[in-house]
């Protein structure tokens, strides 16, 4: 992959994804859109025939986090200025992937007991997603590492600086 795309399409994906799948857990604290009503909403989102939309403030808190990932992706990739000890911030991303791909991975797991509606949806695209979601954090986290390592090895362990007056020595 070309170190320009690493650097500017693979982030922006990521953190559009991300900030759009976060919307829509945030619109979900008040509505079921797009679907036409809570019930269809729990059986193709939710995975259950309750009928009842999930609880308002874990549906606000997945929101959050993946709005907060999208930034925290784009503070990795110094899109955006960064928050915090730029090494947090890398191991924040190594945690999204992991979280994602976990996501991914196990999601097919969840399709035991749940309804055929959300077996489908999430067989080919909640739990693929997740992976790909996964791969994409992966791929900006070890990117931002080889930076930070490239830049370390440019720069002295301990840098320094000649005073003027020394520059000159006595014959």
């Amino acid at each position: 992959m070309s170190a320009t795309l690493v650097r500017t399409v693979v982030p922006a994906t990521l953190a559009t994804a991300l900030t759009g799948i976060g919307g829509l857990h945030l619109l979900w604290t008040f509505t079921p859109w797009p679907l036409p009503d809570a019930t269809t909403f729990s059986n193709l989102i939710g995975g259950e025939a309750s009928g009842t939309m999930p609880p308002v403030a874990p549906t606000a808190l997945v929101g959050s986090a993946l709005i907060g990932s999208a930034a925290l992706t784009l503070m990795v990739n110094e899109t955006l200025p960064g928050v915090g000890p730029e090494r947090l911030r890398r191991l924040g991303v190594y945690g999204l992937s992991g979280v994602m791909l976990l996501r991914g991975v196990g999601g097919y797991a969840l399709n035991r007991g749940s309804t055929s509606g959300f077996r489908t949806w999430n067989s080919a695209l909640y739990s693929p997603l997740c992976i790909g979601l996964g791969i994409l954090a992966g791929t900006v986290a070890v990117s931002a590492t080889r930076r930070a390592q490239a830049t370390a090895d440019d720069t002295p362990a301990l840098q320094t600086r000649r005073l003027p007056f020394t520059r000159f020595r006595r014959a």
